[in-house]
């Protein structure tokens, strides 16, 4: 705490009375996290091993905007020696200043809602006791192998930490968030993991030990690939892949302002109809104990629900408040931590028991070298699940390849929910070879 009232402090100073003249500040605005994180893992189905050790660090890491006059801006990354040496950085920032008279302005002060982002037992296990974080570890140690696991990678980490907001226009905000995550892999077939604000509960724990260890019995069965235009089941981990890679840049108000999305802003102005009607798609940073939710942005505007697209049409991009300006719209929350959600109805176990003949897919390689603009994507799938007559019936490898925003324009494409899951499984039709 004592970094980040330093840090107003010399922001203060420089705005009402610098010492040098030359730095004097119009404004500033800056969001910095204090975070203390418990991290412990099995490497090689060994608990605490050297290359998993356990360890508690801390640390400030944040961004700053400064506001010259002129509508010149300095935005930069700050963490503690940063912040420890605020008053040498100056200079050198003012010289690498940019004229940037959207970027200047700032949000006037304004009602914050009560969203819960701090779990008590994830803060004591960061600050008291890790022992929940080892108890996680010994259940995949203990239980996996009854699932003829061989081989078991895995890791806990647990934060607690503070987070700040200022600006020179009086918003100052601090609040405790906490984040909890973990995540298994077994044999190297099959991984699947946990991440929210607070600890796993016994059921959440027992499904997600449960569908390893079946999930890598299932893989480790031999099967036959049939190629050709078929279905295909994306389970809930990859579809959020797909949509941090297909759905997130295009929704960009940066993106879609500068003709680098999909999108354009006639799209929304006309609310164009994008998707098929039954899906809606949104920020909601006010859930409970989730990654992505959060109090107020970095900029200081309060969290709320907010509708990017509603049974298929265009609402509005996610948009910075600088973006916001240029767009001519009003600034939203934004999403953190794959905040994006997509609201549909459907059953996941019913995708696969209503499947003929088809594959489920867990997992690609190259997701990162895809075009998100397109929607295009080819990808190797080396694990994947054959389903026949509604049962899995063995292991292949296998590319994938068509387009995913068509996919979610088709009306044949079904959706199914999964409990604790915040995204849906998808089931498609497209091209599946053999790798």
């Amino acid at each position: 705490m004592d970094l980040v009232a330093n840090l107003e402090k010399v922001l203060y100073q420089y705005q009402t009375a610098p010492p040098v003249q030359d730095l004097r500040i119009q404004g500033w605005r800056f969001a910095v996290s204090e975070t203390s994180q418990v991290k412990a893992g099995i490497r090689n189905n060994r608990l605490g091993d050297v290359y998993a050790a356990p360890s508690l660090t801390g640390n400030y890491a944040g961004d700053l905007l400064i506001v010259w006059p002129g509508d010149y801006c300095s935005q930069v990354v700050v963490n503690n020696k940063i912040i420890s040496n605020l008053e040498q950085m100056l200079p050198i920032w003012k010289q690498g200043a940019f004229y940037d008279p959207e970027g200047s302005a700032l949000l006037d002060p304004a009602p914050l809602p009560l969203v819960a982002v701090e779990h008590l037992p994830v803060r004591q296990a960061v600050t008291e006791d890790p022992k929940p974080c080892f108890e996680i570890l010994a259940r995949y140690r203990d239980e996996l192998p009854t699932w003829q696991v061989n081989t078991i990678q895995a890791g806990v980490q647990a934060g607690w930490g503070l987070r700040h907001i200022r600006t020179s226009r009086g918003l100052s905000v601090t609040y405790a968030q906490t984040n909890f995550s973990t995540f298994v892999s077994a044999d190297g077939l099959f991984g699947k993991g946990f991440a929210k604000r607070r600890l796993p509960t016994e059921a959440e724990m027992g499904r997600l030990i449960k569908e390893t260890g079946e999930t890598t019995c299932l893989l480790k069965r031999e099967g036959s690939l049939q190629p050709g235009r078929q279905p295909v089941i994306f389970a809930p981990q990859l579809a959020a892949e797909f949509i941090a890679k297909f759905l997130l840049p295009n929704f960009s108000g940066n993106s879609v302002i500068n003709k680098q999305s999909a999108y354009t802003l006639t799209d929304f102005a006309t609310q164009r109809q994008v998707f098929d009607p039954r899906i809606s798609l949104e920020i909601n940073p006010l859930r409970l104990f989730e990654l992505s939710s959060y109090l107020c942005t970095r900029e200081g505007l309060p969290a709320r629900a907010e509708a990017l697209v509603s049974k298929g049409k265009m609402l509005t991009p996610y948009l910075t408040l600088k973006d916001s300006i240029k767009a001519g719209l009003k600034p939203t929350p934004l999403p953190q931590a794959g905040g994006l959600f997509l609201n549909v109805q459907g059953d996941f176990n019913r995708l696969i028991t209503t499947t003929e003949s088809g594959i489920l897919v867990y997992s690609v390689l190259g997701m990162h070298t895809q075009e998100s603009v397109t929607g295009n994507y080819s990808l190797a799938a080396p694990y994947c699940l054959i389903i026949k007559d509604g049962n899995i019936t063995g292991r292949a490898k296998a590319v994938i390849s068509g387009n995913f925003l068509e996919h979610l324009m088709d009306p044949a494409t079904e959706y199914g929910n999964v409990p604790e899951e915040n995204t849906p499984g998808l089931k498609i039709t497209t091209m599946v070879g053999a790798a």
